[in-house]
Formats: structure tokens, C-alpha cells, sequence
């Protein structure tokens, strides 16, 4: 009761300040772009062009960014990040006079930075930064001056090329303070996100936690007339949060506010779909207001309805014939090569056909680490798995010489396979193996209704 209380006040702070709403947008949104295992979005517009990349941790090639004209159908482009002997947590995407960049931290506690002249590649091989943290954001102040934000509110300043850390790192924001009866997993100040409107740099952070209870995560606003700092906090904040467990969508946060070429603006964050960890962080788009006196708000209170539950036709996720969607499992699994993809749906169906050479063979799997998977592997010379996953409940079958498939596992119940339970912040992929001189035929991914 008393976080929908603090709600509605903060409802009746707005009115009661006067801080009335500017015009309302010319478009507004309120839907998921992004369904499965897409966390940690960031994104960026280019004229009317829009790109978005998101965490890739141990899948390689990494970084996939992918291009949008509307905010809602959306086309990969390319993997920037070949390999690496790390997990790459949430990146950062910008262009800067001209250059794109990924900024981009890593498990082994370094940042690095990736830069091209075209969108579309060659990106340069990764370049370490002398910058501690992760969740580094961009950004240039109006002299020209570039600073890279971590978390926990440090930033270091950067080289003009953006390439190096130019000078020690500092803390400039400690972020804001909430209730202290809501449930979290304490307060893990991350993702900074800044930019510039009018005469304010605005910073957007996540806190509360990214998994945990499922009102952990939230958005928060700051705003500064430097981009140094001091930073003042909305007094609208959390501009995004999970309330209740009844909510269509948990732990949402870790946001960046973005405009369209005709001045309407939104917030594009991750979530987890209720009930389905194991689908992973889904990306989310909702449209904001500024007020009067310059802060954002959504265009919606969280209480208002998902058109669809929030969800939309999304046949541009699901081109798995194209082998950018697909992305290895670093270091291998069972001495072979684990390709795997991202499941979009909570019900779904693959099938795997394979070439297998004597000596050689290959599997279909439901995969989250080497401590939580389910499937089957199969030898013979023209051999087929089929994995159904009904709502985290999975089958799994294999075609025999006769041509019928006969079941190997049945009702498996795969709902514990996430990250509260084996950590990673990955999500259940669907995935194929391949040892010794195996080949994949076909692949096939089919949405049960």
C-alpha cells in the first residue's frame, strides 16, 4: 500500500507544483520491441535513423546492433565484438562527430571501446580504457569536452578521440534515495545514460538491483546545468519501476530517453515478462511528457493497459536462417561448438536436422550455462531433435530411422532456469551443437499459440 500511496502523491506533486505537462506527443507509445533475451539497451538516433545494440555477455560474435525507421520493426545490421575471454555487460552506443562508438564493459573488471566510421562496419578491434566500473555512458559536454560515466556516479574524462581516459576518475553523483520499505536488492547505482535538452544534461541511472525481487529494478532522473555536476534528482523519480507482482512486466529499469525527429520522446528499457525469467530481459519502449519545468514523466502511469499486453507481431526477431542471430557459447560445450539464438515467445517449438558424419555428432538443446540445460544428442547419419517448450514446460524427441519421433524427455519443468537461480543474467536459448565434422541442415522455430 505504501508504494502505490507514494505513487499518487507523487500524481498530486505534479499537479499541485503547477509543473503541468507540455503538449502532448504527436505519437505515443507503449509496447515491447524487443521480446526475450535482449537486456541493457542502448540506443541512439541518427537523423531518422534509429540503432540499438544490448549486453551480449558470453556470445560470440558480440554487440549485435540492429536498425529501426519507426521505433517498431527493427533489422540486424552487424556483430561488432568478434571474440573475447570475457561476459560484455551493458554497452553504450553514440556517434560522435561523425564516428560511431560501443563503450563496453567486461567480467574481467575492464572497459573497452569499439569505433567505425559506418555503421554497418568495419568496427576496430577492442581498445582497453583506463576506466573502472561498468555501465559506461557517453557523453560531450558543449565545449567539445568528452566524459565517460560508470557506475556508483563516477566519470572519467576522455581524449578528444574518445579512444583513451584523458584524467583521473571522480565521483559526482550519489543517486537517489528510495524508500526504504521497498523491496530490492539494495541500491546498485548502474546505467548511466546522459544527454542534452536545453540548458540541462539530464543523467538516467538504474537502481535496486537488475534481478531479485520483481520490484528491484527502476529508473531515476538527475539533472545539472554542468555536465560535472551537481546533480539535482527529479522530483518524479522513479520515472520507470515495477510496483507489484500483478504487473505485466517486472524489474523494469536501466533506461534511455530518446527523441524521434519530431520532437516526441520515450524511454527504452528492459523488463522481465511476468512469470518468464527464463526468457530473459525484454526491451520496452514507452513515450514521455516533460513538464513545465523540464522533467520527464510518462506518458502513462504504470497502471495504464498494454495494447496487446504489450505485445505486437515480432517475424523480424524470428529470421533464424540469418547467421547473424545466432552467436557461440564461448569456450565451447561438451568438447563442441554451441551456436545459440533467443527465443522471442513463452511457447515455442525447434527443430534441428543435422548432417553427421561417422565419428561425429550433434545436439538440440534448451540452454541457459553448463548447470541448467535440457536436450538430447543424436549420432546417426541424418539425424533430427525436436524441443517443445509449452510455458516452461519442455519435450523433447528424436526421429527415429523409421521416421517417427519417439520422446526422451517429456513435461520437464524448465521455469528455475534463470539467473536468480544460476546467476549469469543469461536467459534459456535455444541452441544447436555441433562436434567432430557435424553440419546443421535446417533449423526451425515454430510459435505454439
Amino acid at each position: 500500500m505504501k508504494t502505490k500511496l507514494i505513487a499518487i502523491l507523487s500524481v498530486a506533486l505534479l499537479l499541485i507544483c503547477g509543473c503541468k505537462q507540455a503538449t502532448t506527443p504527436s505519437r505515443t507509445m507503449k509496447t515491447v520491441i524487443f521480446p526475450g533475451d535482449y537486456p541493457d539497451p542502448s540506443i541512439m538516433r541518427d537523423g531518422n535513423d534509429f540503432y540499438i545494440t544490448h549486453s551480449s555477455f558470453t556470445y560470440f560474435p558480440a554487440l549485435l546492433i540492429w536498425h529501426s525507421t519507426d521505433l517498431l520493426n527493427w533489422e540486424p545490421v552487424v556483430r561488432t565484438v568478434i571474440d573475447g575471454d570475457y561476459s560484455i555487460y551493458a554497452p553504450d552506443l553514440c556517434k560522435v562527430n561523425g564516428k560511431y562508438y560501443i563503450y563496453y564493459p567486461t567480467s574481467s573488471g575492464v572497459n573497452y571501446v569499439v569505433a567505425a566510421d559506418k555503421i554497418e562496419g568495419p568496427w576496430s578491434d577492442p581498445i582497453r580504457l583506463d576506466a573502472s566500473g561498468i555501465d559506461p555512458g557517453h557523453i560531450m559536454d558543449d565545449e567539445g569536452n568528452r566524459y565517460l560515466y560508470t557506475n556508483n556516479g563516477y566519470v572519467t574524462p576522455l581524449t578528444a578521440d574518445g579512444l583513451s581516459a584523458a584524467g583521473r576518475q571522480r565521483k559526482v553523483y550519489d543517486g537517489w534515495e528510495f524508500p526504504s520499505d521497498w523491496e530490492t536488492e539494495g541500491m546498485w547505482l548502474e546505467s548511466p545514460k546522459l544527454l542534452k535538452r536545453g540548458d540541462w544534461y539530464y543523467l538516467v541511472t538504474a537502481e535496486g538491483g537488475t534481478a531479485g525481487p520483481v520490484t528491484s529494478h527502476m529508473c531515476v532522473v538527475a539533472r545539472s546545468k554542468s555536465v560535472l555536476g551537481p546533480w539535482e534528482n527529479s522530483p518524479h523519480n522513479p520515472l520507470v519501476h515495477t510496483y507489484s507482482g500483478d504487473e505485466a512486466w517486472w524489474s523494469k529499469g536501466h533506461g534511455t530517453l530518446i527523441d524521434d525527429a519530431d520532437g516526441n520522446w520515450y524511454i527504452v528499457y528492459h523488463a522481465y515478462r511476468n512469470n518468464y525469467h527464463t526468457l530473459g530481459r525484454s526491451t520496452i519502449i514507452e513515450s514521455v511528457n516533460w513538464t513545465e519545468d523540464g522533467w520527464p514523466v510518462l506518458a502513462e502511469q504504470d497502471g495504464a493497459k498494454w495494447e496487446n499486453g504489450g505485445l505486437q507481431d515480432y517475424s523480424y526477431l524470428r529470421h533464424y536462417e540469418n547467421p547473424v542471430m545466432w552467436a557461440q557459447w564461448h569456450g565451447g560445450f561438451q568438447d563442441g561448438i554451441l551456436w545459440t539464438t533467443t527465443a522471442v515467445d513463452p511457447s515455442y517449438e525447434i527443430t534441428a536436422e543435422f548432417t553427421v558424419p561417422a565419428g561425429s555428432e550433434a545436439g538440440l538443446y534448451l540452454f541457459y550455462n553448463e548447470n541448467a540445460f535440457l536436450g538430447a544428442n543424436d549420432s546417426s547419419a541424418n539425424a533430427a531433435i525436436r524441443i517443445r517448450n509449452e510455458k516452461n514446460k519442455a519435450t523433447v524427441w528424436l526421429r527415429g530411422a523409421d521416421g517417427q519421433w519417439k520422446t526422451v524427455q517429456e513435461g520437464v519443468d524448465v521455469s528455475g532456469y534463470h539467473h536468480n537461480n544460476y546467476k549469469g543474467f543469461f536467459a534459456l536459448r535455444p541452441a544447436y551443437l555441433l562436434k567432430g565434422d557435424a553440419a546443421l541442415k535446417s533449423f526451425d522455430y515454430k510459435v505454439i499459440e
